[in-house]
């Protein structure tokens, strides 16, 4: 059975662990359900594939402005480094078991001007060989969501070891 190509982004899976507020720039747009990085200027921003300094995934829409950083405006994500994810794969290969337990990155995409959601999407390509921000642990358990076909529905987890705990060279 064929997945439907369907990306909403990086949804907390089962129950929202916690959620806390942080200030954005406000340079960019914020879709619901993007992934979100730590800025090295104290700050959140959408994050870009390969950045391993991963908070969590947004939850609410926040439209670009020339907003310098605030508390006014914050930015909810839920952050809590055991916290689970549903997104689907990018769909450019099929899924396999054995690539459960990899580490892998997301492709930053844009998300839809008119759902507001995320487009951000699980890189399938480089499992195994990503040190990436998510790790797989499975499938969601759906009837429609086929593991082992194209644009599968994965349950993922912060890969913490490559993201806030990761001290900077020379440290």
């Amino acid at each position: 059975m064929a997945n439907v190509d369907r990306p909403h982004g990086f949804v907390p899976y089962s129950a929202l662990m916690r959620c806390r507020p942080y200030a954005s720039d406000g340079a960019e747009i914020q879709y619901i359900n993007d992934v979100m990085s730590a800025a090295a200027d104290g700050n959140v921003n959408v994050a870009a594939a390969g950045d391993n300094v991963i908070l969590g995934s947004n939850l609410a829409y926040h439209a670009a402005s020339a907003a310098t950083a605030t508390s006014a405006d914050p930015v909810l994500i839920s952050d809590h480094p055991d916290q689970l994810y549903e997104a689907q794969d990018d769909g450019t290969q099929a899924a396999a078991q054995l690539e459960l337990f990899q580490g892998f990155n997301h492709l930053a995409t844009t998300g839809s001007t008119v759902t507001f959601i995320s487009k951000h999407e699980l890189d399938i390509s480089d499992g195994g060989t990503s040190t990436g921000g998510f790790v797989g642990l499975g499938f969601v358990p759906r009837m429609d969501n086929d593991g082992t076909a194209a644009n599968a529905d994965w349950v993922l987890q912060l890969n913490v070891g490559e993201g806030l705990l990761t001290l900077a060279a020379g440290v």
